[in-house]
């Protein structure tokens, strides 16, 4: 998948070692992903929440922060929509 908007990645980038690792990783399996459905997202990543048949939200690590992601399955395109808390 591509990954698009990564820029948004910057406000956490920088907060705590292990966060800059588990980006850097996740970052890496994304764009290495050849996802066709949702089903194929929760197979790699099932602490991931689906929001929408497209839309997931990843946590970062062990942190209350998670990245949402709208995937656009046949054009192979993944973008960072937005970084939220968890309350």
């Amino acid at each position: 998948m591509k990954l698009l908007g990564r820029n948004r990645l910057q406000a956490l980038f920088g907060l705590d070692e292990q966060i800059d690792k588990w980006l850097v990783s996740w970052m890496s399996e994304m764009s290495h992903a050849n996802w066709k459905h949702a089903n194929d997202v929760r197979q790699q990543f099932p602490q991931a929440k689906c929001v929408a048949e497209t839309i997931f939200q990843f946590r970062v690590g062990p942190h209350t922060q998670y990245i949402e992601v709208a995937m656009m399955y046949p054009l192979s395109v993944a973008v960072i929509t937005d970084l939220k808390y968890i309350n």
